[in-house]
């Protein structure tokens, strides 16, 4: 069914047999790769090790996905579903804000780990009863009111056929309860998903809460589901007039929300067929549907993206290994005197991509003490704009306070609320900007880097009338961050011998109020200071990161480039000049395996063009 663009997904499969058979084949190839390599003879380790790091890559093929919803839609019941068993809470007290992650594992278990140093709590093997008590003492405001434990995120690990597929689901704090730092804790973090599901329900079908959420949601999420919860309280007649009252509403209050599905279900009935084995029940909950689209459109189509930017990095391997076998059988067909003349000037062009490459390596450093001098900048710019923003938060709540009214606490939780949205949201922008300085500072760096390589191989093709390849870029500005909130504790009153707070209760209204001001200056001080740092640091080490393993990357590439060209052509002038008895046996041998990579290497562009 169609609702005024919008399409009503129940029960359609999607077809990702396609997908599946590509991602098998293109395994498959990668393994037929490893064997003709080993085939070709020893030294061809780094190749082997790259190709490995592929294959592994693409037997993961994980994607995050969230669950958003407003406070007591059944997000927590949907999940329990998506997962088969109640393991999640689902008190009517409402979460934290702190991130769950749910991902595959032979066994279950829960890892809970904390904002300090303190180590991580692990719990395996538990029962989804006893899953559900260890939950609900980190995650939930009952267990863990206002995140007093210092929780960082949980991990829970489940062998849930959905997740078997690499999908991550995370659970977020209900949008629109008491606590509304918790909201913008989750619009924070949704950037780093892969794609999320709303969950609403018939009662009613969309609150002006959510409208709002939604608004803020649709720039930050790629993709975005919509799951209509609750419909078994509803016979078909009301359920087909509460989707199209949801569908109008949602078309006036979020006009971009158009043609983005929305999946009808019962959380409870698909939780109730997974615990009572009532296999029927599944496909009556519309969750089958759900987890169709799941597996078969979000994974293979991120699959398909992983596949182009995998194949392009298998052919340059498998490109560079060829050159690599057709220089040692040039070498090997080639007059000795001929071959030592060619070497001689290919040791020279060396020597001077050497000079070349310790002169990127100094400009590489130097681009690094700039892009380093301007996080310090940024910090400070961060530390007054923090020290203003909540010192406004501050002076609001007590110019509302009523006369003679002292609430400390009040002004506490907004200071808390305050610390969280200000600096989840600076983590965000701080990180975006400084991703964008790196990916700007390294690009040109990249591109001398290239032609380097690319003028080695180049040279070596030459001297040698062989065919040349220009090799792909390295990986070096991949990311592989997972998602989180940035949690801020708060920061008690300075020691001293006689609590302030004591004193305050002997003095005047007035007199109260100027001690407990003071107080709060201190602490959007020391909340100030202590968050700028924690974030300064973090970004720190990214950015030296970022920088070292790009060094790194350069010399492996350099240090690979000259294994596959000089170290090839070495090896064939060493078995002349030993005048091995071997050559012609070694040319069949390195024949026949070029040939093959050759021919995989194609069914690989291939598959790539499909």
């Amino acid at each position: 069914m169609n609702y005024a663009g919008h399409s009503l997904i129940v029960e359609t499969p999607i077809e990702c047999n396609s997908e599946l058979d590509t991602a098998t084949r293109f395994g498959e190839l990668l393994g037929e790769a490893t064997t003709k390599i080993l085939y070709s003879g020893p030294d061809f380790d780094a190749e082997l090790a790259k190709l490995g790091t592929l294959k592994e890559r693409l037997e993961e093929g994980r994607f995050h996905l969230a669950i958003l919803g407003q406070f007591k839609r059944g997000k927590s019941t949907l999940l329990n579903a998506l997962i088969g068993e109640p393991i999640l809470p689902t008190s009517v007290v409402p979460l934290t804000a702190i991130p769950t992650f749910v991902e595959y594992g032979p066994v279950r278990g829960v890892s809970v780990h904390y904002q300090d140093d303190k180590a991580s709590d692990e719990f395996w093997n538990k029962t989804p009863e006893e899953m559900n008590k260890i939950l609900q003492a980190f995650v939930t405001e009952e267990g863990n009111p206002e995140n007093r434990l210092g929780v960082l995120q949980v991990d829970i690990v489940h062998p849930a056929d959905i997740l078997k597929h690499g999908v991550v689901l995370i659970d977020t704090p209900g949008i629109g309860s008491t606590f509304t730092h918790n909201t913008q804790a989750t619009l924070n973090f949704l950037p780093q998903c892969d794609a999320a599901l709303f969950v609403v329900s018939a009662d009613p079908p969309l609150t002006e809460v959510e409208a709002a959420f939604l608004q803020d949601v649709f720039p930050k999420v790629s993709r975005l589901f919509f799951i209509f919860n609750k419909v078994d309280y509803l016979n078909e007649k009301e359920k087909e007039a509460a989707v199209a009252f949801f569908v109008k509403v949602l078309k006036q209050k979020v006009p971009s929300s158009e043609n983005y599905p929305i999946f009808c279900v019962s959380a409870r009935m698909g939780l109730e067929s997974k615990t009572s084995n009532e296999t029927s029940l599944w496909s009556l909950s519309g969750l089958d549907a759900v987890e169709n689209h799941l597996v078969c459109f979000l994974l293979y189509e991120k699959t398909r993206t992983l596949l182009d930017a995998l194949s392009k990095k298998a052919i340059d391997i498998l490109e560079s290994a060829v050159m690599r076998l057709r220089l040692e059988i040039a070498s090997l067909q080639m007059p000795i005197e001929d071959l030592e003349k060619r070497l001689s000037l290919f040791e020279k062009e060396l020597k001077n991509a050497e000079r070349q490459k310790v002169s990127a390596q100094d400009m590489l450093i130097g681009d690094r003490k700039r892009t380093l001098a301007l996080l310090e900048e940024h910090a400070e710019a961060l530390r007054k704009a923090s020290e203003q923003h909540l010192s406004k938060a501050i002076d609001k709540s007590f110019a509302e306070m009523a006369d003679g009214e002292i609430n400390e606490q009040k002004i506490l939780d907004v200071l808390a609320n305050e610390v969280t949205s200000f600096f989840g949201d600076s983590a965000e922008k701080v990180t975006s900007r400084f991703a964008r300085l790196v990916v700007e500072a390294l690009s040109p760096h990249q591109e001398r880097a290239d032609e380097l390589i690319s003028q080695i191989r180049k040279t070596a093709a030459e001297l040698f009338e062989i065919p040349y390849h220009a090799p792909d870029s390295s990986e070096v500005f991949e990311t592989k961050r997972r998602p989180y909130w940035i949690q801020r504790k708060r920061v008690p009153s300075l020691p001293i011998v006689v609590p302030e707070e004591v004193l305050d209760r002997f003095l005047p209204v007035n007199v109260k109020k100027n001690r407990m001001r003071k107080r709060f200056v201190r602490q959007v001080e020391i909340l100030t200071r202590q968050n700028v740092e924690n974030l300064r640091w973090a970004t720190l080490q990214n950015l030296n990161d970022a920088f070292h393993r790009f060094g790194t990357v350069l010399d492996e590439r350099f240090a690979e480039t000259i294994n596959a060209t000089h170290g090839a052509i070495q090896a064939a002038y060493i078995k002349r000049k030993e005048h091995a008895e071997s050559i012609d046996e070694n040319l069949q041998r390195l024949s026949i395996a070029a040939g093959d990579l050759v021919k995989i290497n194609s069914e690989i562009l291939s598959l790539n063009s499909r």
